[in-house]
């Protein structure tokens, strides 16, 4: 049983392990699927906000990150870092690069990194800029304005007549710089938030619903074998209805149920058998009131007349040693006959009432679902009655044993052909005609079955040839229906 449970527990338990790894990976790959969406920019739509993952500084030193580096070669721009004079933060510290962005005027992207900080890509190659003749009355600031993306610019340019003109911009959106956050920032954190909360309930909720399933699988049984033993301490000996699903039960309490059944078998045993003691306790009993009524009688009578003879009271007294040295041997003979006879019971057969048996058997097992009718010219039936009691009482707790919920039984006993007919039906699940009649004839037990009704045929078979009798299934839409010949 521990290897059983052992078994249960790791794998419930690997069930867990696996669900949580799946839910914290599902976690990870939406953070960094989300964390891809909002960061990964391509170069020529890099955003504000993005310049954060693109420019790395240390101790006032700026350098690319090698993804933002690998982009700008894919793509063809060279990158500066400059302040609002166009001199180059990085990489040419002290180099200007105003006349570069003139030249490349329609080939460039700027993007704002810190307060007068800006960030200059520029695609050198085919150039369809037009010459400027006013370079030298250009506001660099105005020019880097005027070159945002995405509507970051409070400023666009026009050449006319061969001079650079600015105008404001009627469309500008605000930004943040990378020491600020940004909207995508706030998405972020707000995702993470989601998830270092949302990654937790899911495995607290996980650890809730594996912690009842797991009791669950281990407990429901329990209710079976629960309702069972209260039947017993009650002396109800029957099977309770299989709510619990006394099948899985059974495999995985296989000790706890054999030994419940076990105790079950031996309680309705130990009742039986005490039913035919008290049988022939009474028997006894009125035997031998019977015949020591008549030496007691004489006894008292000699005991009564024996003052009123004294000549006579040695007769007297030989008379009573007489009669009590008789009872004691009847009382010896009657003793070892009530021994012959119980040692003999299983063997023996006498007459019964076969209702009042089956009467018996009901109150016995408790069972109120049962219905007896009787059509008899003479109840009392010769046979063996601990054989018969055995044969109804395998019937009814198998039909009790093998269907879900426990079945209405009817059990109609008749005259037919110089013996008794009895008609067994239940309304349970029932079996097929082939099995019944494979069973009987083999004389085995199907109790382990759990495809039939689960008849002990071995009990009922040695029952019926006891009585030189017979067994024949009938059909039944619902249910068996089995008929006995006893002779």
């Amino acid at each position: 049983m521990n290897k059983r449970f052992a078994f249960i527990f790791i794998r419930y338990i690997s069930l867990f392990v696996a669900l949580s790894f799946l839910v914290i990976c599902a976690g990870l790959i939406i953070f960094f699927t989300a964390f891809n969406s909002i960061f990964s920019s391509s170069v020529d739509k890099l955003e504000a906000g993005d310049l954060i993952y693109a420019v790395e500084e240390t101790n006032g030193h700026y350098s690319f990150s090698d993804s933002f580096q690998e982009g700008l070669e894919e793509n063809g721009y060279s990158a500066y870092l400059v302040n609002d004079d166009a001199d180059t933060l990085y990489p040419n510290i002290n180099y200007n690069v105003k006349d570069t962005i003139l030249d490349n005027l329609s080939n460039v992207i700027a993007l704002p990194y810190k307060k007068g900080e800006h960030l200059i890509m520029i695609k050198e190659g085919e150039n369809n800029t037009p010459d400027i003749n006013n370079r030298e009355d250009i506001d660099t600031s105005r020019l880097i304005d005027s070159l945002y993306t995405h509507n970051y610019n409070r400023y666009n340019y026009h050449i006319e007549n061969g001079s650079l003109l600015f105008f404001e911009s009627m469309t500008q959106h605000d930004y943040a710089y990378t020491d600020e956050f940004t909207d995508e920032d706030i998405r972020l954190f707000k995702l993470i938030g989601i998830l270092f909360i949302l990654i937790p309930l899911i495995v607290i909720a996980l650890t809730i619903i594996m912690a009842i399933v797991l009791t669950r699988k281990l407990s429901r049984p329990l209710f079976f074998y629960a309702d069972w033993l209260t039947q017993l301490s009650k002396g109800l000996l029957y099977k309770p209805s299989s709510l619990h699903n006394r099948r899985k039960a059974q495999k995985m309490y296989r000790e706890l149920d054999a030994a419940v059944e076990s105790l079950n078998t031996q309680l309705l045993n130990d009742r039986l058998y005490q039913n035919q003691i008290d049988y022939y306790r009474n028997r006894w009993m009125s035997q031998i009131s019977h015949d020591l009524k008549s030496p007691l009688t004489s006894i008292y009578g000699y005991a009564k007349v024996m003052p009123h003879f004294p000549d006579d009271q040695k007769k007297y007294t030989l008379l009573i040693s007489d009669k009590a040295k008789y009872m004691e041997n009847l009382i010896d003979s009657l003793n070892s006959n009530f021994k012959l006879e119980t040692a003999q019971m299983e063997i023996d057969k006498d007459m019964f009432s076969l209702t009042g048996a089956l009467n018996e058997i009901v109150s016995t097992i408790g069972y109120d679902k049962i219905n007896i009718s009787a059509d008899l010219d003479d109840e009392h039936y010769y046979g063996n009655k601990l054989y018969i009691e055995r044969m109804f009482i395998n019937l009814i707790e198998n039909s009790l044993d093998h269907n879900k919920l426990n079945p209405d039984i009817d059990i109609y006993l008749t005259d037919e052909n110089n013996g008794v007919c009895i008609h067994y039906k239940d309304n349970g699940k029932g079996m097929d005609h082939s099995s019944a009649e494979n069973l009987m004839k083999n004389g085995v037990t199907s109790k382990n079955n759990s495809e039939n009704h689960g008849i002990g045929f071995s009990v009922i078979k040695d029952a019926i040839e006891f009585h030189n009798g017979s067994f024949t299934v009938l059909p039944s839409e619902s249910g068996v229906h089995f008929k006995i010949y006893l002779y």
